[in-house]
């Protein structure tokens, strides 16, 4: 026989149908709590059980990660918004590459790796390495490059850590020697095109292990920093943004006519008060009103109406937009990153392309539909709760106009 169901899963039933009264996005510029432990989060899970309020289970960014998301959700969504809202793509460049450059040395044979062995902390924090004859114990301090090699002709705006005063070949012939020294000097190096944001005591202790080794886990530390800034800080901001379906530009227009409505709406009411037509018209003023409430509450949420009733559409970006005088912007692969990247994201020809365009040309741009079925659901809970704000806005304005006599002056 069928059990039967409790109060406690009824009411848990309610709650959740009714759940779409109190969404809200995610907060802007989630600070994590506390530095997630290296230790303890060498495993690709790390801070898997984190997520901000706001932000449901298949929009995590483990699904993002793992490209289970649609647009305009997907990874590559992810890295555009860091590359050009953010500005700072350089987290998640290092963990896809991070991810990838595991993948391709598991795949090294078994005599290839035993010359990167891996490197570990002991349980009194001192860093050790595997075992191999290759490695030799340093011998002095001296200065680490950002070029192509651990040369002692090499300096790096005097940045020191240990590593072995004579390369010997053993030590150049590791695994991806050559690609690990072009990460080091993009990402990890002070100065770096995309030196991530981390503590000098972190950026000291990497330089160290890289020096021993290009085994991944010389720097799973920088991975675990990248985990969690992107988990705490540019995935929420993430999810806010592609919630929203329209541009600066559009979301300003829309601004300007809720308010247009809502003058509008004063306006007719007093003409109507001050006539002597019927208190039902009236009611034509609070339409206006409720409309104008509703265009203002979705613009605040960055989402505008004309899209939604189109279909579930949103405008593209500066960058979506194709241009055939322009070429394609190479896409960021999780490869060994051997492609040079631009600087300044800033100045690429289409952000001009964009600067350029006449205002109107922005506000009624291209538009595609909304892939990710939970992005269209968030943008319809944001529809209903500014429809349920315009109801209760509007009734206040038609108590008071309509308790007003009738003036009979027009």
């Amino acid at each position: 026989m069928a059990s039967q169901p409790n109060a406690h899963s009824t009411t848990g039933t309610v709650m959740q149908s009714f759940s779409w009264i109190f969404y809200q996005r995610p907060a802007k510029g989630l600070k994590t709590a506390e530095k997630l432990d290296y230790q303890n989060c060498v495993k690709s899970t790390c801070g898997a059980n984190f997520t901000a309020a706001g932000i449901p289970p298949s929009l995590s960014l483990d699904r993002i990660l793992q490209n289970e998301t649609a647009s305009p959700c997907s990874l590559s969504d992810l890295l555009n918004y860091l590359r050009y809202i953010e500005h700072s793509p350089e987290h998640l460049e290092f963990y896809l590459w991070h991810e990838d450059y595991i993948k391709r040395f598991d795949a090294l044979s078994a005599e290839e790796k035993a010359r990167s062995p891996a490197w570990t902390l002991n349980k009194n924090g001192v860093p050790t390495v595997g075992h191999s004859s290759m490695v030799s114990t340093p011998r002095s301090n001296s200065t680490i490059s950002r070029g192509s090699s651990f040369d002692d002709k090499d300096n790096l705006s005097s940045f020191n850590s240990k590593k072995p005063s004579l390369v010997s070949e053993e030590f150049s012939s590791q695994p991806f020697r050559a690609e690990i020294s072009r990460i080091i000097a993009r990402y990890i190096a002070p100065g770096g095109a995309r030196e991530l944001n981390i503590s000098s005591r972190d950026r000291e202790s990497t330089m160290q292990a890289l020096s021993y080794t290009t085994h991944p886990s010389a720097v799973m530390n920088l991975k675990v920093d990248c985990d969690s800034y992107l988990r705490h800080q540019s995935h929420p901001n993430f999810i806010r943004w592609v919630i929203a379906n329209c541009t600066s530009p559009r979301m300003n227009f829309a601004y300007s006519l809720g308010s247009s409505l809502l003058v509008s709406a004063i306006l007719v009411s007093l003409f109507l008060t001050l006539s002597s037509v019927p208190r039902a018209w009236r009611l034509f003023g609070a339409l206006l009103w409720s409309v104008g409430v509703i265009i203002l509450v979705c613009a605040w949420k960055g989402i505008c109406l004309v899209l939604m009733a189109m279909g579930h559409r949103r405008l593209l970006e500066p960058w979506e937009i194709k241009y055939d005088d322009i070429e394609d912007d190479k896409s960021m692969a999780a490869s060994s990153f051997d492609d040079v990247l631009p600087d300044s994201w800033d100045d690429a020809p289409w952000m001009q392309r964009d600067k350029k365009k006449a205002w109107l040309s922005r506000v009624f741009g291209d538009t595609v539909p909304v892939e990710d079925g939970q992005v269209r659901r968030l943008q319809d809970i944001i529809l209903l709760q500014g429809a349920g704000l315009a109801v209760l806005g509007t009734l206040p304005f038609i108590a008071v106009f309509m308790a007003i006599p009738q003036g009979h002056l027009i």
